[in-house]
């Protein structure tokens, strides 16, 4: 599965609520879309407040079935260790340079206090000859 995709979403503010708010909308989107979504986290404790934040979603309609590394099969997992070399979706919660070439898509999140960060990540992305883009959110 070739990597065809980079996708960067500019959040309105810094607020760890409205980074939160997005990352569990975008789990909800790829799983009504019956996609596969690796979010790789930074350790174990932000894996740990995903997990509950996205348990805590309170509307009826929304079930996303999640796993923390890989403990059971399920389309999102959080992952805060090794992760797969080739999938679906990625979504890079870290400030980590990625240079995995498997994923069909790859997310990254911007706030406001991080661009320059995330300036570097898209010339990064340019150096490993993709095309990111800016998102609408």
């Amino acid at each position: 599965m070739p990597q065809n995709e980079v996708w960067f979403y500019l959040l309105p503010d810094a607020l760890e609520t409205t980074r939160l708010q997005f990352i569990i909308k975008f789990c909800d989107a790829a799983t009504r879309r019956s996609r596969r979504a690796v979010l790789l986290c930074n350790d174990l404790s932000e894996a740990e407040q995903l997990d509950l934040a996205i348990w805590q979603d309170s509307r009826p309609e929304s079930f996303i079935a999640h796993s923390i590394d890989n403990q059971c099969p399920a389309p999102i997992q959080l992952l805060t260790a090794s992760m797969p070399t080739e999938g679906d979706i990625l979504l890079n919660l870290t400030n980590q340079l990625l240079t995995v070439t498997g994923y069909q898509r790859i997310v990254e999140i911007v706030n406001p206090d991080s661009r320059e960060a995330s300036r570097a990540r898209w010339r990064h992305y340019q150096q490993l000859g993709l095309s990111p883009e800016l998102k609408p959110i």
